[in-house]
């Protein structure tokens, strides 16, 4: 008989080390491949070198939907400069194992992109609507330019940005371009440490909101120390009252600072299942919720694991799900580095529910069923040497 007791982690991803550019590589998962490259791009009859990375499915045939992800703005230049699209590839990994082909780009002025910024602002700028159109410019053109690749299918595609990227993306919907079929802001907005600039962000949302006819999707957290549900809720009811189509999302707390649920392995746990549904509701691919029957019955489940199961199937990668030999018990990792992290920590937490004198061997990686085979068990552990639990917030 199953033990109702489960347990999840959550760990910090490591820094992403540069890797050679326009090279394929495997992922931390080998269903992946990403590929570090630069998108030369023309904007406003210009060339420009913009920093990317690609991630797609290694069995990945014909064309893709395509999920263009960008970041957000750190305080200082000098960390401008350090963020890479290594960074996105969580992110970008996440998107891919849903069938997208995932495109990473960091913006002008930011990691190895060409630069330098193209519209800074300031606490004397009146209107912040250049800034953001500015990026938008970016975005467009490396869509523009993903769209001519053999396995990118242009007439479905998606835009994801985090923080000040979150505003970038509802710029780039404002425009309508063709192909762009839906965009997601997570902690959208623009942030200054010296000065209020909230009515100038708000005066930029709403007049984003008068052009956009794109669905749009923005979640954000309600501990998020720079967008309260206070300015969130002023930018919600100026683009809905301009015309524009958004669905809200308002999570509770998580960690200690909500705005960093884009990174977070804790807060990709909680916006991805809201990203599923909201693709789900406009047609576009995601993880089939057939997929989570297939597995319970894989694993001669009953209903009342359906939720955990589920949980499993929406959680980040790289994960891991071990079961019991003969309990049944489970175990679910998510949020590593590598397979072998998710593996190792998999079968720990099933031999914390099922007892230590059981085995574990771990059935899912990611979403593909590995439990056939077999090919990752567990001998009887010491407990108290399992992986500890770690977070970014």
């Amino acid at each position: 008989m199953r033990s109702g007791r489960f347990y999840s982690v959550l760990l910090l991803w490591l820094a992403f080390a540069p890797l050679a550019f326009s090279v394929p590589v495997l992922a931390a998962s080998d269903d992946l491949i990403e590929t570090p490259e630069f998108f030369t791009v023309t904007i406003a009859g210009r060339l420009v070198r913009l920093e990317g990375l690609t991630v797609k499915r290694a069995d990945a045939a014909g064309r893709m939907p395509v999920a263009l992800i960008t970041h957000g703005k750190p305080p200082t230049r000098g960390r401008m400069r350090e963020q890479h699209a290594s960074d996105l590839a969580p992110q970008a990994r996440d998107l891919a194992e849903r069938g997208w082909l995932a495109v990473a780009v960091m913006r002008r002025g930011f990691g190895a992109s060409d630069g330098p910024m193209p519209a800074p602002v300031t606490c004397g700028s009146r209107s912040l609507v250049k800034r953001f159109d500015a990026d938008a410019d970016d975005l467009q053109a490396t869509l523009e330019r993903i769209a001519k690749r053999p396995d990118a299918d242009p007439t479905r595609m998606i835009a994801i940005g985090a923080s000040a990227g979150g505003v970038a993306v509802t710029a780039l919907a404002a425009r309508n371009p063709k192909g762009l079929t839906a965009v997601v802001s997570i902690s959208g907005g623009l942030h200054f440490d010296n000065c209020d600039k909230d009515d100038a962000l708000v005066a930029a949302i709403r007049s984003y909101g008068a052009k956009s006819r794109v669905p749009s999707l923005w979640v954000y957290a309600d501990n998020d120390r720079l967008f309260g549900p206070a300015i969130v809720a002023r930018m919600h009811a100026a683009f809905l009252e301009a015309g524009g189509d958004v669905k809200l999302i308002a999570l509770p707390p998580i960690g200690r600072n909500g705005h960093t649920i884009f990174d977070s392995a804790r807060g990709r746990d909680r916006w991805l299942p809201e990203l599923d549904s909201f693709l789900r509701f406009h047609k576009l691919p995601t993880w089939p919720a057939q997929d989570v029957d297939r597995l319970a019955r894989k694993l001669k489940s009953n209903e009342k694991y359906l939720g955990f199961l589920e949980d499993y199937v929406s959680a980040p990668s790289t994960k891991a799900l071990a079961e019991s030999r003969t309990s049944g018990a489970l175990g679910r990792a998510f949020g590593f580095t590598s397979m072998a992290e998710a593996r190792a920590s998999a079968i720990a937490l099933c031999q914390t529910d099922a007892g230590a004198d059981e085995t574990c061997d771990v059935v899912m990686e990611n979403n593909v069923w590995v439990g056939d085979g077999a090919i990752a068990s567990s001998k009887p552990v010491n407990i108290a040497q399992r992986p500890q639990t770690a977070t970014r917030d």
